[in-house]
C-alpha cells in the first residue's frame, strides 16, 4: 500500500503550523501538502524548510484534507473547495461548529468529519521539562482529542483518526458526535470553563489592588483550583468532602457569581443560538 497523501488547508496559520508541523514528521506513512495564500503564512512555511503546493493540485491529489481554515469562513470556503475533492476523500475540520450549524458543504461520495484537542491536561503525567512547558498541546505534553464522523466511510473515518491523533501528537481519540463535541466546546469550557477562568484571573488583578502580593494570590488560586479540581472530579483517594464551610461558600457563589438559571447553557437551542453567534457575531442570536 502506498502513502497516503494529506493535504492541509491553511498549513500557515496558527492550528495549520502546529498540526503540519507534526504530519512531516511521518513522512514515512504521508506525503504532506501544505496550501496557504497568506504571505505571512507562506513566508512561515518557507521559514520551516517546506514548500507551498497550489490549491488546484493539492486538493485533487489528498487522501485526507486538513481544514486549518477559520470556522466563520467554513461555511464559504468549503463551498469553493469541497466539489474539488476526489471521491473518497476524507475531509477534516478541527472545530464542530460549522457542522452543528449545517454551513459545511457536504458530498455523498467523500468522508467528512472533526477533530479537535483537549489541550494537555494537569491530571495527565507530563513527565519532561518540555511537556510540562508545553501548554497548548502537539509539542511535547501529552493530550487526548475529541473526534467526530459527521458521515461517510467507516474505514476512511478510521484513518483520519489516525491522521489527527498523528498532527495533534494525542494519546487517546474520543469519537462521539459533532453536537456532543459543541457541547464541549463552547459550552462546557468556554462558556462557563473560560468565563470562570477569566474572572479568575481578574479577581487575583483585586487582591493585588488590596496589597496581597500577586505570586501569593496566584501561587493560593491555582494551588486550591488543582486540589479542588480533583476532589470534585473524584481523583483524590477516598473522595474527602470539602469543608462545611466551603460548601456554604459554594452555595454563596451559586448566588452571587453564577446565575440561578446557568444550567440553562446544556439546552440544545441554547447551544444553537450560542454557535450562530460565535460564526456570525455580527447578527447575535442571544
Amino acid at each position: 500500500m502506498g502513502k497516503i497523501t494529506v493535504t492541509v488547508m491553511g498549513a500557515g496559520g496558527k492550528m495549520g503550523t502546529r498540526t503540519s508541523n507534526n504530519l512531516v514528521k511521518h513522512l514515512d506513512k504521508y506525503d504532506v501538502l501544505l496550501v496557504e495564500n497568506a504571505p505571512k503564512g507562506i513566508q512561515g512555511i518557507h521559514d520551516r524548510g517546506l514548500e507551498v503546493t497550489p490549491v488546484e493540485e493539492a486538493l485533487p491529489k489528498a487522501d485526507v484534507v486538513i481544514f486549518a481554515l477559520p470556522d466563520s469562513l467554513i461555511g464559504k470556503l468549503s463551498k469553493e473547495y469541497v466539489p474539488m475533492l476526489k471521491p473518497g476523500t476524507g475531509f477534516l475540520i478541527l472545530d464542530p461548529a460549522a457542522a452543528v450549524a449545517k454551513e459545511l458543504e457536504l458530498r455523498d461520495d467523500c468522508t467528512f468529519g472533526v477533530a479537535h484537542p483537549c489541550h494537555p491536561s494537569f491530571l495527565k503525567d507530563q513527565d519532561t521539562p518540555e511537556a510540562r512547558a508545553d501548554r497548548f498541546g502537539g509539542d511535547g505534553g501529552h493530550q487526548d482529542i475529541v473526534m467526530s464522523k459527521i458521515q461517510g466511510d467507516d474505514a476512511v473515518f478510521a484513518e483520519m483518526k489516525e491522521v489527527a491523533r498523528l498532527m495533534y501528537a494525542a494519546d487517546e481519540a474520543f469519537v462521539m458526535t459533532s453536537e456532543q463535541i459543541a457541547f464541549l466546546e463552547p459550552t462546557l469550557v468556554e462558556i462557563l470553563g473560560a468565563t470562570c477562568l477569566y474572572a479568575m484571573a481578574e479577581t487575583v488583578d483585586e487582591a493585588e489592588k488590596r496589597g496581597i502580593p500577586r505570586k501569593a494570590a496566584v501561587s493560593f488560586l491555582t494551588g486550591h483550583i488543582y486540589n479542588l479540581t480533583c476532589n470534585f472530579l473524584g481523583y483524590i483517594p477516598g473522595k474527602p468532602p470539602v469543608s462545611d464551610a466551603c460548601k456554604v461558600a459554594i452555595g454563596l457563589g451559586d448566588r452571587l457569581v453564577l446565575r440561578d438559571d446557568w444550567k440553562k447553557i446544556w439546552d440544545d437551542d441554547v447551544l444553537n443560538r450560542v454557535i450562530a453567534t460565535m460564526l456570525h457575531p455580527e447578527n447575535p442570536k442571544i
